[in-house]
Formats: C-alpha cells, sequence, structure tokens
C-alpha cells in the first residue's frame, strides 16, 4: 500500500465526491471568470503603463515583458505538466512529486539566474543589463511556472488558483500604479511584475503546505532523469509555440512593410486572447483526463469526445461573429484610416478559431496521454508550413500572405495531432459533433448581418441569443448536458438552485 504524506486532516479527496462533468464545470468557470478580470486588469495596466511611458517607453517595457514567458516556458524543463498529471492520477504520491518539482525549480533557476546575472553586466550597459535580469528573475515566478498552480489544478482546486491569480494582478496593478504617480524608472515597472509574481508563489506554497502535502525530498536520480525526459518535450513544444505566433510578424519584418506588420499583428493580438477560454476548459479537464487515460480509450473517448464539443460550440459562432463584425472593431480601438487593412487580416485570422481552439485541445489531451512527443512533432510541422507558405505568398500578398500563413499552420497542427488522436477520437466523430454548432453559427450570421452597421453592442448580443436558440431547436445539447450545466449552478448554490436541483432530481 502506498504511503500518503497528505496533512493529517485534510480531505484531498474530496473534489471525487463530485461527478466528473461537475468538476470541470466548477474549475471552468473559476478559471473562466478569473482570466476576464484577469484580462481587464491588463487593459488597465496597459493603458498606464502606455500613457506614462508614451508610445516609444510602452515599446521596449512591452518588449521586455514579452519576454518573461518565452523564457518562463523552458525554466522548468517542462516537468510542470508531468507532475500535474501524476499527481491527478496517484494523489498519495503528491507529496515526493511537490518534492521533486521544487527540486528541479530550483536547480534550473539558480542556473538561469546565475548565468544572465554573471554575463548580461558583461554584454550589455548597466540599464539594459538591470531589465535583462529582472526579466529572468521574473520568468522563474511566471503564473506558468508556479509549482503551487500544478498542485491546485492536480486536485481540481481551480477555486484557489483563480483566486491567486487575481491577487497577483492586483498587486501588479496596485504597483504599477504607484509607479506611474512617482514617475519612476522602466526598471520598476518591470519590477512590479517580479514583487506580484513572488506574493501570488508565496501565497501558494502555504496554501499547499496547509491544505494539501508538505513537500518531501526524497532525491532519486533515476527517478528525476525520468521526470524531466517526459516533461522536456512538452517544454521544447511551448518554447516552439511562442515562435510560432511571431513567426508572421518576423517573416514581415524581412519581406515587406512595417504596415503590413502592424496590419497582421492587430488582428493576431485581437483574435489570439480568445484561446483562453479553450485554455481555461482544457487545463480544468486536464486532471479528468490523466485519471481516465490509465482506465483505457473507453474511459478517455466520452471525455474527449465532450471536450471537443465544447471547443467547437464555442469556437464556431465566435469565428463566424468576428468574421461579420472585425471591421467595426478596428475603427473603434484605432481612429482614422491607418489600420483599416487590419479588419482584413482580423476577419481571416478568425476564421481559423475552431482549428486553434481544437490545437489547444489537443496539447493538453496529448500530455494526459502521455504523448508529449507527438504535441511537439505536430508543432514543429505547424511551424515549418507556417514559415514556408509565408515566405511563398507574402512577397505578392503582404500581409494577407502571413495569415494565410498561420492558417495553414494551424490545420498542418491540426492533422499532425489527428493522427495520434484519431484511435481515441475519430475524425468523422469530430465532424459530427460540428455540423449542428456550424448550422447555428450560420443562422446567427444571417441574423447579425443586417445589423452589423448598426450598434456594436447590439449585434453580438442578438447574435448570442439568436445561436443559443438554434442549439436548443437543433438539440445540440441532450439533456444529460442540460443536467449538468444545471448541476454545475447549483453546485455554487446560487439563486435558483433549490429549483433547479428538484429537477435534475425530481424524486
Amino acid at each position: 500500500m502506498k504511503e500518503s504524506h497528505a496533512v493529517e486532516g485534510t480531505s484531498v479527496d474530496a473534489p471525487r465526491l463530485r461527478s466528473t462533468a461537475t468538476i470541470v464545470g466548477r474549475s471552468f468557470s473559476f478559471r473562466f471568470g478569473s482570466q476576464v478580470l484577469s484580462a481587464l486588469i491588463n487593459v488597465a495596466g496597459m493603458v498606464l503603463v502606455g500613457n506614462h511611458l508614451a508610445a516609444s517607453g510602452y515599446g521596449e517595457y512591452a518588449f521586455y515583458y514579452a519576454l518573461v514567458p518565452l523564457i518562463a516556458t523552458l525554466t522548468d524543463l517542462g516537468v510542470g505538466v508531468i507532475v500535474t498529471r501524476e499527481v491527478a492520477r496517484e494523489r498519495t504520491l503528491g507529496a515526493r512529486y511537490l518534492g521533486d518539482a521544487i527540486l528541479v525549480k530550483t536547480v534550473v533557476g539558480l542556473a538561469l539566474l546565475l548565468g544572465v546575472v554573471g554575463t548580461a553586466p558583461f554584454l550589455l550597459d548597466p540599464q539594459r543589463a538591470l531589465l535583462v535580469c529582472l526579466v529572468a528573475a521574473t520568468s522563474l515566478v511566471d503564473y506558468s511556472q508556479d509549482v503551487g498552480m500544478w498542485m491546485f489544478r492536480a486536485h481540481d482546486r481551480q477555486d484557489f488558483e483563480a483566486l491567486l491569480l487575481l491577487v497577483s494582478q492586483i498587486v501588479w496593478l496596485s504597483g504599477i500604479a504607484l509607479c506611474a504617480a512617482l514617475h519612476t524608472p522602466l526598471a520598476l515597472f518591470l519590477a512590479c511584475a517580479t514583487i506580484a509574481f513572488s506574493i501570488r508563489l508565496i501565497i501558494g506554497a502555504w496554501i499547499v503546505r496547509r491544505r494539501m502535502y508538505r513537500p518531501l525530498f526524497e532525491p532519486n536520480w533515476e527517478r528525476i532523469r525520468g521526470l524531466i525526459a517526459e516533461g522536456l518535450p512538452f517544454g521544447l513544444a511551448m518554447f516552439a509555440v511562442v515562435f510560432y505566433g511571431r513567426a508572421g510578424v518576423m517573416l514581415l519584418k524581412g519581406l515587406a512593410t512595417n504596415a503590413d506588420v502592424g496590419y497582421f499583428n492587430v488582428g493576431y493580438m485581437l483574435s489570439q486572447p480568445l484561446g483562453f477560454i479553450s485554455s481555461s476548459f482544457n487545463i480544468s479537464v486536464f486532471p479528468s483526463l490523466s485519471r481516465a487515460s490509465q482506465a483505457g480509450v473507453d474511459r478517455v473517448r466520452p471525455l474527449l469526445r465532450n471536450a471537443v464539443k465544447f471547443q467547437l460550440l464555442v469556437a464556431i459562432p465566435l469565428a463566424v461573429g468576428l468574421a461579420l463584425l472585425s471591421e467595426r472593431v478596428i475603427p473603434i480601438l484605432f481612429h482614422g484610416s491607418g489600420f483599416r487593412q487590419a479588419g482584413a487580416a482580423l476577419k481571416t485570422i478568425s476564421l481559423g478559431l475552431p482549428l486553434i481552439f481544437l490545437n489547444l485541445n489537443a496539447r493538453y489531451v496529448l500530455a494526459a496521454l502521455e504523448e508529449q512527443r507527438a504535441y511537439l512533432r505536430a508543432i514543429l510541422v505547424g511551424l515549418v508550413v507556417n514559415v514556408g507558405v509565408g515566405v511563398v505568398l507574402i512577397h505578392e500578398m503582404g500581409f494577407m500572405g502571413a495569415c494565410v500563413g498561420l492558417l495553414a499552420g494551424e490545420l498542418a497542427v491540426f492533422l499532425a495531432c489527428r493522427r495520434t488522436l484519431r484511435g481515441y477520437l475519430s475524425t468523422a466523430d469530430v465532424l459530427r459533433e460540428a455540423w449542428k454548432p456550424l448550422v447555428a453559427a450560420l443562422g446567427m450570421g444571417l441574423v447579425v448581418y443586417p445589423l452589423r452597421t448598426t450598434s456594436l453592442f447590439l449585434a453580438p448580443v442578438v447574435g448570442a441569443i439568436t445561436y443559443v436558440v438554434l442549439l436548443l431547436l437543433l438539440r445540440a445539447l441532450s439533456r444529460r448536458e442540460l443536467d449538468v450545466l444545471r448541476g454545475v449552478y447549483v453546485s455554487f448554490r446560487l439563486p435558483g438552485s433549490a429549483f433547479l436541483a428538484r429537477m435534475n432530481d425530481p424524486s
């Protein structure tokens, strides 16, 4: 019998008392809500920094801040997703995995930080050296690199994760506001993220220690080497994903005009944040998929089918809606006609949202199935296709060539992932789940199209109501799925929960 290292008196298995669907629904609700609030805080921070530093200063800030997630993808050697998966499968081993994760993070983090601190002063001027050192330190405590977050996900406690994300964001925004009020230099603006992330990490570690595990340090090189060997392909894949998203910008910079770069980047940046909806759901279902994978294909297939269905239900109407309204969005955000063509970039890229959502889903599904290498291969194939198509088309089509290259790359990633996943869910099954959302979204489009020149608030509201009504008329959601949605609502004990509970259980 395996020894449990959970803190005495802690009910670490409490979430198992609920149904898998309710667990996933609650986790997604917490993640989605916190991500929406986090996005609003990010916008507020962008406005504060932009107004204080002006365009040139903000551009420099954005450049250094963008390096944080790039470096962070490799600071755990990819072991985070492996630790989350294994603890989700066997929570009694959580203390040992927690200890191993802390050891890997400490060794890799110290090596990185010492390397940067030891070389930056000799290669860069003092101001830039300080900024690079801050970027390196911040990457070690980035949201994706927080060991506490891995434990919360493994235990389906994304309420803790959501709370700490908002704590971190509020501390960061407060620091940014203080720096703007005091007219501090750029380095202190960057340091606000370092401080906020560190506070989140410390609070998270305290919660894990009190509510879940005390880390058990039993270093075993063979075991740790195996953990790194499993995680490294995922870490490399995530590093490649960052470059994949910036391939269009880099190609346009060398092969087209600065205006083309701007058009493409605006379209890309306005469409990609919608992926957090998909990521929130995929991270929420990841622990359940990890456990199901141990029982074989028959346990994985229904979970995977429901996950794919969710991606399509959300992504298809978003794609249709953005394609119809993209040319209205751009003038609201950018005054004058200088960015008018960015609407075409947004419209084109938005058509790929279903593929983008399915590829985000495949990222976590393949990790749950211990197929990290398959995901790495898929991303590399997509990167090659993206760059190849872009090089061919950009000379003639400018920014639209980069848009087509991006979509071609997403299609290549999808097909490569399908090759591995077809044994769990066939492509025909994916298409069967897609047709009802597609019909409903097209019907929504017919209603929204005449409204596209009216209020930008009215069109999405009417479109959303139309889409939901059409989904119900097409019976796109089964009775069981509607019961699950009611069950998730009831689990929060919100107004009307008693009535909905009686509907779910008439007896």
